[in-house]
């Protein structure tokens, strides 16, 4: 019997040395990588990174490679999104507070004739620009590699993306207020009316009207729009081009999309005073019909192509009425 339990106790002290010595696998590459959005949605002409790869568990590094592109409907290599077209790429790191000026924003820039899309190896995620533009319209189906220590795999039809068409703009929410003059007792007025009209896919321009009820400008060179000191308004995001006057509009270049680029401590919104003694409140909007009630709108937008654009901001329950 002693015999018996010697032999299994060698058999097990073998058994374990050898399971021991065995070479672990290295590493592990998924078969189920992919993207967590599909189809990944990029609209024409407008800057936008899309979300990396779920790399479901597979062991870092994974190095991913872009093998083709095509279009989903011919399945033929999408030639178009290769072409390659003018754009700017930064050289550097770009601080929108500390870069205000052209020579400084360019320092930091170069432009380039490449495709419309880069592809980011480390983390599989394309970042599209707006040349898309240039880009037919559709949706595309495309391949990735991916590598590690495991080894490396081949995943047709990983993802695809869809080109879409959308306004080059869009309208945030805003508000508005009457205060009496030299107080604080306000009243809510509305959220202003905001409209934007593309005139021109050329140049790098927003031209911005503040009008009445009635659609007539009031004059920003006459003061009859103001700065409010504490809070951001449309020169706050004027980076790199002083902000033009003229008796009806406020015109800034800008250089970069989207505009406004970055947020002030307000985000994005851009405030103003029109004072009492050329705006007139409806009747029944406050305490009492005298022209002692300055109007503040505040309003936001995002342009998000190149191009010439007219905003036109409408204040409700209020005319233009100089005193």
């Amino acid at each position: 019997m002693k015999t018996v339990r010697s032999y299994s106790r060698l058999f097990f002290a073998v058994l374990i040395t050898l399971t021991a010595c065995k070479k672990a696998p290295m590493g592990y590459l998924s078969d189920q990588i992919h993207y967590p959005y599909y189809p990944i949605m990029i609209q024409r002409g407008v800057i936008k990174e899309t979300d990396p790869i779920n790399n479901d568990g597979s062991s870092a590094p994974v190095v991913y490679e872009l093998l083709d592109i095509r279009d989903a409907t011919t399945h033929k290599h999408a030639d178009p999104l290769y072409a390659n077209h003018d754009r700017y790429v930064f050289t550097a790191r770009f601080d929108p507070t500390v870069d205000t000026t052209v020579a400084l924003l360019n320092a930091k820039r170069k432009l380039v004739n490449a495709p419309c899309f880069e592809f980011n190896k480390h983390t599989g995620a394309f970042d599209f620009f707006g040349t898309t533009v240039f880009a037919p319209l559709g949706t595309y189906e495309y391949d990735v590699k991916a590598t590690n220590e495991a080894g490396s795999r081949i995943y047709k039809n990983l993802s695809s993306f869809t080109l879409f068409d959308g306004d080059p703009y869009s309208i945030e929410n805003g508000g508005g207020a009457w205060f009496q003059d030299g107080t604080t007792t306000s009243g809510d007025i509305g959220q202003p009316l905001v409209s934007i009209k593309r005139l021109s896919t050329d140049g790098e321009r927003v031209i911005l009207k503040i009008v009445d009820k009635n659609g007539t400008p009031f004059n920003p060179k006459n003061k009859e729009i103001l700065k409010r000191g504490d809070r951001s308004d449309f020169e706050t995001y004027a980076r790199f081009h002083p902000v033009i006057i003229t008796d009806t509009t406020m015109i800034c270049d800008f250089e970069l999309t989207p505009f406004p680029f970055s947020p002030s401590s307000f985000g994005y919104l851009m405030y103003y005073r029109i004072p009492s003694n050329f705006a007139k409140l409806d009747a029944g909007l406050t305490p009492t019909p005298a022209r002692i009630y300055n109007v503040n709108p505040r309003f936001a937008f995002h342009i998000y192509q190149d191009g010439t654009y007219e905003v036109t901001v409408k204040i409700k329950n209020v005319t233009r009425d100089p005193i």
